[in-house]
C-alpha cells in the first residue's frame, strides 16, 4: 500500500516494491496520489502500464521548450504524432520489441523520408531513455536504430560559381526592398549562416570593428566574432537610418519593428532575381570558401574559423583574443574589397 506524506513544500508518495522503497515527489498531493494509484496498478498487472504515447506525451512536454525556434518544436512534435503514435503509440513500454521499432522507421525511409528516418530513431530512442530514468522500464531496444537505415545522401546547397559572383552581385544592387537588398549584401560580406544574420541585433555590435554573436544564435552554441570591413560598417549605418528606434533588430520586418525579417526573405529574394536552383544563403558560405582558399592569401585555419566550422573560443576570448583575430580581421576586409571589385567589373 502506497503512503502519502507531507515533505518540504511539496508531497513524497512512496511504496515497497520487492522489499526495495520506490518513492517520488510532487508538488501536489493529488498529483502523489496519482502516481501512486498508477503504481499500484501497474504492479499488480506485473508490469508497467505506461503506453509509448504517455511517456513520448511527458517527453515532449519536457523537451519542447528546450528546443528556441518554434519551427523546431513543430518539426519534432509533428513527426512523433504522424510517424510514430499511429503504430505503437498503444503499446505498453514493457511490451516493445526491437522489431517494432525498427518496423517504424524502416517504414518512413521507404516512403522516402530518410532524413526524418534517421531522426525518428534519435526521438524513439530519447522518449525511452527518458521512460528509464522515470523508472517506467528498466532497460529499452531503442538503442542505434540508425544502423538499420541507408545513409542520409544530403545534395550539395545550390551555389554560384566565382565567375558568376559579379552578376549576381549586380543584381543584388537592383532589389528595390532596400532592407531586403541589404540583407543580401550582409550575406555575401559577412557570410554567415542565414539564421544567424536575420537575428542580429544592435547590440552585438561591441565596437566599430567588431560584432560578437552569442553562443545562443550559433549552430555550435559557442559565441563568434565577425570582424567588420568598412563595407559592411557602411551597410550598417544605412540599415540604422531606416530601422525603427524601438526595434533591437538590425534587419528589422517593416511589417513589425519589434521581429527580423522572415527565415524565407533573403532566400525568396534570390528566387526573384532569377537565381532559384542556382543561389542559397548558404551558397555565399560556399562561394567565400571557395576564393578564399584559392587566393592562398589566408591560412585554412583562420578561413575555417571565420566559417564558424571549428570555433573554440569562450565569451571574453570570442571578442579580446579570439584565434586568428588579426588575420580575419584582413581577409574580411579583404573580402570586402574582392566583392566590390568584382561588382564593379560588370558595370565597366
Amino acid at each position: 500500500m502506497a503512503s502519502i506524506t507531507h515533505y518540504g513544500e511539496g508531497w513524497r508518495a512512496h511504496l515497497f516494491v520487492a522489499g526495495r522503497r520506490e518513492s517520488r515527489l510532487f508538488k501536489l498531493r493529488r498529483e502523489a496520489e496519482r502516481w501512486a494509484a498508477k503504481r499500484e496498478a501497474e504492479l499488480r498487472g506485473g508490469g508497467t502500464a505506461l503506453t509509448f504515447a504517455e511517456s513520448a506525451e511527458r517527453w515532449l512536454a519536457q523537451h519542447l521548450p528546450e528546443l528556441s525556434h518554434a519551427n523546431s518544436q513543430r518539426t519534432v512534435e509533428q513527426s512523433i504524432r504522424d510517424y510514430v503514435l499511429p503504430v505503437i503509440g498503444s503499446r505498453r513500454l514493457d511490451e516493445l520489441h526491437r522489431a517494432d521499432l525498427v518496423d517504424v522507421v524502416r517504414r518512413v525511409a521507404a516512403a522516402g523520408k530518410v532524413e526524418t528516418a534517421h531522426r525518428l530513431g534519435q526521438r524513439i530512442r530519447a522518449i525511452l531513455d527518458h521512460a528509464v530514468d522515470h523508472g517506467d522500464i528498466e532497460s529499452h531496444p531503442g538503442a542505434g536504430l540508425s544502423r538499420v537505415l541507408p545513409a542520409v545522401e544530403k545534395a550539395p546547397m545550390a551555389a554560384v560559381t566565382p565567375g558568376e559572383l559579379p552578376a549576381l552581385l549586380s543584381a543584388i544592387e537592383t532589389y528595390s526592398e532596400p532592407v531586403t537588398r541589404l540583407g543580401l549584401q550582409l550575406l555575401a560580406h559577412t557570410f554567415l549562416r542565414t539564421s544567424e544574420l536575420i537575428g542580429a541585433q544592435w547590440s552585438e555590435i561591441r565596437d566599430p570593428e567588431t560584432w560578437v554573436i552569442p553562443e545562443e544564435r550559433m549552430k555550435r552554441r559557442i559565441p563568434h566574432v565577425v570582424p567588420l570591413s568598412g563595407r559592411v560598417r557602411a551597410i550598417f549605418d544605412e540599415l540604422r537610418a531606416m530601422t525603427e528606434e524601438e526595434s533591437p533588430y538590425i534587419l528589422a520586418s517593416r511589417q513589425n519593428p519589434q521581429t527580423a525579417i522572415s527565415n524565407n526573405t533573403l532566400l525568396f529574394a534570390l528566387y526573384r532575381l532569377g537565381y532559384r536552383g542556382r543561389m542559397t544563403g548558404h551558397g555565399f558560405r560556399a562561394v567565400a570558401s571557395t576564393v578564399l582558399n584559392e587566393s592562398k592569401l589566408w591560412g585554412r585555419d583562420a578561413i575555417e574559423r571565420q566559417l564558424a566550422h571549428r570555433e573554440t573560443d569562450q565569451v571574453r576570448e570570442a571578442y579580446h583574443r579570439a584565434e586568428y583575430l588579426d588575420e580575419r580581421r584582413r581577409m574580411m576586409a579583404w573580402w570586402s574589397g574582392y566583392l566590390d571589385e568584382s561588382r564593379s567589373k560588370t558595370q565597366e
